[in-house]
């Protein structure tokens, strides 16, 4: 982006995201659906932007640190709180889980860059 997003901003800019997504294709729209989805949302609301991965998470992580590694880790969403029955990754997978896990999975606790 232009600017670098606050924690707060980037949280809240993804669960939005995902609240339009929710209503526009239901709980349970397929991997690709959720990619076209993504790309048109950040094109309608931040033309002429670049979002890394259409992803407001992965955009604010970027910003933290540079190393592709360590960048998951800076994401403000814990991914892994939600395991889910039958799922072969055990926990919630931006891919395939139904957006209403998405949207329920808490913040991660702000960890410090070089720790």
């Amino acid at each position: 982006m232009n600017r670098e997003l606050t924690r707060e901003e980037a949280i809240s800019l993804h669960r939005q995201m995902w609240k339009d997504m929710q209503t526009e294709l239901g709980d349970t729209p397929s991997y690709q659906e959720r990619v076209e989805f993504k790309k048109k949302w950040v094109d309608e609301h931040f033309p002429n932007e670049h979002v890394h991965s259409n992803c407001f998470l992965c955009e604010y992580a970027q910003s933290v640190v540079e190393d592709s590694f360590t960048r998951c880790r800076n994401c403000p969403i814990e991914w892994n709180s939600g395991l889910i029955p039958n799922c072969r990754y055990g926990r919630v997978d931006y891919r395939y889980s139904p957006i209403s896990m998405i949207l329920a999975l808490p913040e991660r606790e702000a960890v410090k860059c070089h720790e």
